[in-house]
């Protein structure tokens, strides 16, 4: 890490000095608020939530509006060389430079992948924690992401230690790096703002619904990172050359790495709790270039191809024509093997030779289903290919097929 870290010296020095009066404010309650202006709605990083403020020294440093659980700091320094592989070159910066603004780091945790947008690449969370000069500890979560040119861009989000992790400024905090992910932005020398600075070249895979404004509260399906299909092939011991039939299954992949293979329920009503680690059908997931790589608990892995794997959200409030045939999952005592939707929120369940009819709502990662003398059943969602006429669709555990001709 010798010349990685050199540098990273000689790139933080002049920052340490420039925010020194600054350090034992960015992760403590802020007693006063700035005297230098009002409360402002945008900065040199654009946008801004109402009540945040920006100080520019030889960084970018953002802060939360005051609040009782605590204010926090967004520090933007100009982007640096990022030789080699993105990910090492995040991990080895990082604490250098932590060193040089904050104070000495130490390790909270493993590094977190961010989700991808449309077209950009994962991020990269690292925690850290830091003792102040007053002796209190911050909590300092860094992302980084690739730029042209052999580049990165890095973020500091610095709060206090004791904030909880989903209180409304370290997640109005998340959003707004987020946002600048999504947008390739990058910090110039003179601390200017320069968009659209992402590799060409890259591919993120299908694309994702646009991210919700910072301000909006956080709901269950934020939480999910995909929901995905995959086969899953049985061997037999004796001829380990022939693979048995496959099966196909679901799974969701929750944003804390975790995964749960045949989950049915709809993120709202869906406990992690309730499937502890190391149960059956339970293991992490990790990105493998434009894949998924996933491991379960009983000691089977495998890797999931992002493109076909992969599904999406559906929009705020998605009405479907046409009929869906059950190509895989698990068999639901709700949900039959022939599904055929109507544009009035209306369904037709047909299988086992029976006709049922009700109405559905389907919106983000949740599908609601009401048949008639049944409680109404929530399930988790995913779709591919276009909104208007999706070719294949994740209702709970199961996997539809849209047929060749409509109803």
């Amino acid at each position: 890490m010798g010349p990685i870290r050199r540098h990273a010296r000689r790139f933080a020095r002049p920052t340490r000095r420039a925010i020194a009066c600054l350090a034992a404010l960015l992760v403590c309650l802020w007693p006063l608020p700035m005297r230098a202006e009002p409360a402002e709605t945008t900065g040199p990083l654009g946008p801004l939530p109402a009540g945040w403020t920006t100080a520019v020294t030889d960084v970018i440093a953002i802060f939360s509006a005051a609040s009782p659980e605590g204010s926090l700091t967004i520090v933007a320094p100009a982007a640096t060389p990022a030789n080699g592989d993105i990910r090492s070159a995040i991990i080895e910066l990082a604490p250098a430079l932590i060193e040089d603004m904050f104070g000495e780091p130490r390790p909270a945790g493993e590094p977190v992948p961010l989700p991808a947008s449309d077209g950009v690449a994962a991020g990269l969370m690292i925690p850290f924690t830091v003792t102040l000069d007053d002796g209190d500890d911050g909590r300092i979560e860094v992302t980084g992401y690739p730029l042209t040119g052999k580049r990165m861009q890095l973020f500091f989000i610095v709060a206090p230690a004791a904030m909880a992790d989903d209180d409304a400024q370290l997640r109005a905090a998340r959003g707004l790096v987020d946002r600048w992910r999504a947008d390739g932005l990058a910090v110039n020398a003179d601390l200017t703002a320069q968009m659209g600075a992402l590799p060409a070249a890259f591919d993120a895979g299908p694309a994702v619904p646009p991210l919700p404004a910072v301000e909006d509260p956080a709901v269950p399906d934020d939480s999910v990172e995909n929901v995905i299909h995959f086969l899953r092939f049985s061997f037999d011991g004796g001829k380990p050359e022939a693979a048995g039939e496959p099966v196909s299954l679901t799974a969701l992949l929750l944003k804390d790495g975790r995964v749960f293979e045949s989950e049915a329920r709809a993120p709202a009503d869906f406990d992690p709790d309730t499937r502890p680690p190391g149960s059956p059908g339970t293991g992490r997931w990790q990105r493998d270039g434009e894949a998924y790589a996933v491991a379960f608990g009983d000691g089977t892995q495998g890797t999931a191809v992002a493109g076909p794997a992969k599904t999406v959200a559906a929009p705020a409030a998605l009405t479907l024509s046409g009929r869906y045939l059950a190509i895989g999952g698990t068999a639901s005592d709700v949900l039959a093997d022939a599904i055929e939707f109507y544009s009035d929120g209306s369904l037709l369940l047909k299988g086992g030779g029976r006709v049922a009819s009700g109405n559905y709502e389907i919106g983000m990662r949740t599908a609601r289903v009401s048949i008639a003398g049944q409680p109404q059943r929530a399930f988790v969602f995913g779709m591919q290919g276009d909104a208007s006429a999706p070719a294949l669709l994740i209702i709970g555990n199961r996997v539809y097929e849209r047929a060749e001709a409509a109803p």
